[in-house]
């Protein structure tokens, strides 16, 4: 028996399956699927933490994968569910240590996008987007002046990769219209490799005897950068708690979700990066009402949230006296770690070259330790100067009208808080960890979807055959 909310069958690691073995898969029933996904991630993750050559073969296994698919498919959404997957994917890469170029995954969400986009017969491109990502481009010229073409293209990559992966998407999804199933299909495909982050992080936080601080605790993120792991499994809490409280589905599934979304925002927590869950904070703040309102499912929806809740408040103090009381005092801290030193710098850069900037990726030399700039919005100042002013006033405007579209779009109402949310994610996202990972860029694409409560068989014409 299927659902209408998340048929498991019609994911991309369906594509995987033939004959047999896919007509035995299809029998199996949802919840029993979901759990074998989600599971065999876990355990997927715990191998490759400790076998380079398999992270490796994953990460460019699932490249060709997702390539091959998204050339051959005839449903546009199914596009979304490859990008979905690599851009969850990255941070289990990263951590692994896969043998691949650092921004692997901006680079295929964004070629994802363009081969999606260039399949449609009829595309409109959102002014607005086009001129953010212009604006950003006139910096890029300094780099190769200071420096050779090799260390040219690192810094230039590094720092632009991000929104040209925001580009992409916002251009991708703003022409896309998909079904409810399909949105909650590109929800687990995001969270499915999270499992795999989960379960190394979960091994060497209770696992391993830890040292715990009051700073951003590498050994409890598996030895990788808290800020992702943080921000990573904030992102997918909110999109698995999104998909278990608005998907039509059964309560076995729904209670799996539950619990997930609560592992991850816990595990995010112990991470002692605050970033995570305070953007997961604020864009649940902003769904919240709209969740409620949207729904005709209210009294399940308000248990939900309050079934979640309980059990945070019931974990999150079993939490803090494993780590002596240290996770509570982090959470209470007021200091920024840094990021307003940062952010100074980058404030006095701009004040010094306001036009143009210094360029892309020069900014570090002028932070203290040369640091690599945290937030996104001084790096714009300091290294695309008024240029960048303009870029992000663009997305801005971009971004509220999206947001009053979707508080007005009748037809998306029961996601519209799903919607706002994923403007709201990445906005915070980017005062802490500028654009690290794919994951804010796909975030506020995402937010331009069309969701209609049926399936949207016109919209899969749009492709070219």
């Amino acid at each position: 028996m299927t659902t209408q909310g998340i048929a498991i069958h019609a994911s991309p690691a369906g594509y995987a399956l033939t004959g047999a073995v896919r007509n035995r898969w299809n029998e199996l029933p949802e919840t029993d699927r979901l759990v074998v996904i989600l599971g065999l991630h876990a355990l997927l993750g715990l191998a490759m933490r400790h076998l380079l050559p398999l992270a490796t073969l994953h990460t460019f296994a699932t490249i060709l994968a997702v390539i091959a698919i998204s050339l051959s498919t005839r449903n546009p959404a199914v596009v979304l569910m490859c990008a979905c997957y690599v851009s969850g994917a990255e941070v289990l890469w990263r951590m692994s240590k896969a043998y691949t170029f650092h921004e692997t995954a901006k680079y295929v969400v964004s070629l994802l996008c363009f081969v999606g986009l260039i399949r449609m017969k009829k595309v409109r491109l959102p002014g607005h987007a086009v001129l953010y990502l212009a604006l950003l481009l006139p910096a890029a010229v300094f780099p190769f002046v200071y420096f050779s073409f090799d260390p040219f293209r690192k810094q230039v990559m590094f720092h632009l990769s991000g929104p040209i992966s925001l580009t992409m998407g916002v251009f991708f999804c703003s022409n896309l219209r998909i079904s409810a199933g399909e949105l909650w299909r590109a929800c687990l495909a995001f969270a499915a490799p999270l499992c795999g982050v989960l379960a190394v992080t979960v091994r060497s936080s209770y696992l391993q005897n830890v040292q715990f601080g009051l700073q951003s605790n590498f050994q409890t993120s598996g030895g990788f950068g808290p800020n992702q792991v943080s921000s990573s499994l904030a992102l997918g809490a909110l999109l698995i708690l999104m998909t278990a409280l608005l998907a039509r589905t059964g309560r076995g599934q729904r209670l799996l979700l539950a619990g997930l979304a609560a592992a991850f925002t816990l595990q995010s927590a112990m991470t002692f990066s605050r970033g995570g869950v305070i953007s997961l904070g604020l864009a649940l703040l902003a769904a919240g009402p709209l969740v409620l309102s949207g729904h005709r499912h209210k009294r399940q929806i308000l248990a939900g949230l309050i079934g979640v809740a309980v059990v945070l408040v019931v974990a999150f103090p079993l939490a803090n006296a494993y780590t002596g009381g240290k996770l509570a005092e982090r959470f209470a801290e007021k200091k920024m770690s840094g990021r307003e030193q940062l952010a100074e710098a980058d404030w006095e850069v701009f004040m010094e070259f306001p036009v143009f900037g210094v360029g892309v990726g020069i900014s570090n030399y002028f932070h203290p330790g040369g640091a690599t700039a945290h937030t996104e919005y001084t790096r714009a100042l300091a290294e695309h100067g008024l240029l960048g002013v303009a870029a992000y006033l663009s997305l801005l405007w971009l971004l509220l009208r999206r947001a009053a579209a979707i508080l007005e779009a009748r037809e998306s109402r029961p996601y519209r808080g799903l919607l706002l949310a994923l403007l709201v994610w990445p906005l915070t996202y980017m005062v802490v960890n500028a654009m690290r990972t794919s994951a804010p860029g796909l975030s506020i694409g995402m937010a331009f979807l069309t969701v209609l409560p049926g399936a949207v068989l016109a919209q899969k014409e749009k492709f070219a055959r």
